[in-house]
């Protein structure tokens, strides 16, 4: 199903206005974006007759009376996306109705690192013939890879999957000639921070720490990819690490990713040990638990101070399931910060760490459906 072209800028800014305000009169749009009430009801009727927005009830009249006003809203039902996470070992599928509330989730693990793995899974899980009793049924497909994605969308770089000389884009289009969009994950972190909940945040970097470790920058309410979309790569920053020679360098992501935490843990307690015995050893005061931990969070503070100096955002996102398990790292964090930032630096864990990234994916194709790039939805 292609969307009618929207009619001009106008047009995609009250539709903005409707997704960004649940329940919006065509008087408060009217008020909201200096257009005539003529203008918005003409726009407006023209959305409705696509079944993009639906009329959802009354409103209160004002305090002098009259008509009450026609609330407005997203109509869910239009439509359907599908936000995939292709992860070192698994796949992550998120379907959401048209105005983002999420219909299902699953996550499948991979027995081969490979695509034509994760193609076989998609193609056994999903049924892109399922409307699932929406107008058009699938509208648009988001990606999430944990690599590099250039500034013509395809991938240069993909460390924990083998792409074997196939594009994800052109195998997902043999199975669904819907639009797609793909994007790094930790880009799509920081589109989730900007594109969810209260907060109008327009400069914000989210820091992706799981196997590696990833930035995603909003610039000016804008998502910052670089020159060959490798900005945020700052995984790959050299430090040199403790107790090593003079010389002897690692990339971060080599010393303080979760991976890394981990696999140095089950070296030192000699047994295998997943997050949450990470998190129990922590709260029961492991000395060698805490030590590394402790090791992390000073790492990580000087990652932290560093994005800040170079890019000054607003706020700092962590995403991290480690930090998730033990969150007063972030309080540790914001206190090794006041001893070497003369400025204060704002940093917080992400609100939806499991799901961050789908729901970023889900935007990303949601503004690519609309051809909205540049203005944002809030969902």
């Amino acid at each position: 199903m292609e969307i009618r072209a929207l009619r001009g800028d106008n047009s995609k800014l009250i539709l903005q206005q409707i997704f960004n305000n649940e329940n919006i009169s065509r008087a408060q749009i009217s008020k909201n974006l200096n257009l005539n009430k003529a203008t918005v009801s003409s726009i407006f009727n023209e959305l409705e007759e696509q079944r993009l927005v639906e009329k959802h009830g009354e409103g209160d009249s004002t305090k002098i009376g009259g008509r009450k006003p026609i609330m407005l809203n997203i109509n869910r039902d239009y439509g359907y996306t599908i936000a995939l996470d292709m992860g070192y070992d698994y796949l992550d599928v998120m379907i959401n109705y048209f105005n983002g509330k999420m219909i299902s989730y699953n996550r499948y693990q991979l027995k081969v690192n490979d695509l034509t793995n994760v193609l076989s899974v998609i193609r056994e899980k999903i049924d892109f013939s399922d409307k699932k009793e929406t107008l058009h049924g699938l509208l648009g497909i988001g990606v999430s890879v944990h690599g590099v994605v250039d500034n013509n969308y395809e991938i240069t770089y993909l460390p924990f999957l083998d792409l074997q000389g196939m594009s994800v884009i052109e195998e997902l289009k043999k199975m669904v000639d819907v639009p797609i969009s793909i994007e790094n994950e930790a880009n799509l972190a920081a589109i989730f921070e900007r594109d969810f909940g209260d907060k109008v945040i327009d400069n914000l970097i989210t820091i992706s720490i799981h196997k590696g470790i990833g930035a995603g920058l909003i610039i000016d309410g804008e998502l910052y990819r670089g020159w060959s979309g490798e900005a945020g790569e700052i995984g790959r920053m050299l430090i040199h690490s403790e107790n090593e020679i003079v010389g002897s360098t690692y990339r971060i992501e080599d010393v303080c990713s979760q991976d890394a935490i981990i696999n140095k843990l089950k070296i030192a307690l000699k047994k295998e040990i997943e997050l949450d015995d990470v998190r129990r050893l922590y709260y029961q005061n492991n000395v060698i638990v805490k030590k590394e931990i402790d090791y992390f969070v000073h790492l990580i503070t000087e990652v932290v101070h560093n994005v800040n100096v170079e890019f000054n955002p607003e706020i700092i996102y962590l995403n991290s399931p480690l930090i998730e398990k033990i969150p007063v790292i972030v309080d540790q964090i914001n206190t090794e910060l006041k001893n070497v930032s003369s400025k204060e630096v704002v940093v917080e864990l992400s609100n939806n760490v499991e799901l961050s990234t789908l729901l970023g994916a889900m935007s990303a194709v949601t503004h690519l459906i609309l051809d909205m790039g540049k203005i944002k939805i809030k969902f």
